[in-house]
């Protein structure tokens, strides 16, 4: 972090001297909120948290199971063979090791679902900062989390939610309006 803040700002003066020749215009955006604001975000993360529920009870189902078998054998090993018991042992096991797995790939899974889901929303999101600082002659447009202090003047999060058809009110941005 402090490495990419250390770039940002030798960015900053680097563009400096280039003002002499051209006017520079930074401003910043925090994606965040323009992300919550967009109705799509709202439907993808039902259709995340649907796929993330029926993971979690696929999980627990299986960790039922587990949890059945070892109380099973846990009331009747005094009355079964040693053979039995060592095989129930071994399947029990094996149940457990398929559990952290499918609990490892089910992980794997829900965040390439995240990335699926979300994919599209970034790539809208770009498409409207680049059209905003277009629009109003902006060189540079940061993300929002860069700064440790900026003027409200410069934040462009509002115009992007307006141009993506966004719901304003839905953000704890700060209107430059």
């Amino acid at each position: 972090m402090k490495k990419f803040v250390f770039i940002c700002i030798a960015a900053f003066l680097a563009f400096g001297s280039l003002q002499a020749q051209e006017s520079v215009k930074i401003g910043y955006v925090s994606v965040d909120s323009v992300m919550l604001s967009l109705p799509e975000y709202k439907t993808q993360m039902k259709q995340y948290e649907s796929y993330a529920k029926q993971l979690e009870n696929e999980i627990n189902s299986k960790r039922t199971t587990l949890q059945t078998k070892a109380q099973e054998l846990e009331a009747g090993y005094k009355d079964m063979l040693p053979d039995i018991v060592e095989e129930r042992q071994k399947e029990l096991q094996q149940l457990d090791q398929n559990l952290q797995q499918f609990a490892q790939q089910a992980q794997q899974k829900l965040s390439r679902k995240e990335q699926e889901l979300l994919n599209p929303i970034l790539v809208k999101i770009q498409q409207g900062i680049d059209e905003v600082a277009k629009e109003q002659s902006y060189t540079f447009i940061v993300q929002d989390q860069v700064f440790l202090y900026s003027d409200n003047k410069y934040d462009i999060t509002v115009d992007v939610i307006k141009k993506l058809g966004g719901d304003v009110n839905a953000t704890a941005t700060n209107s430059n309006e």
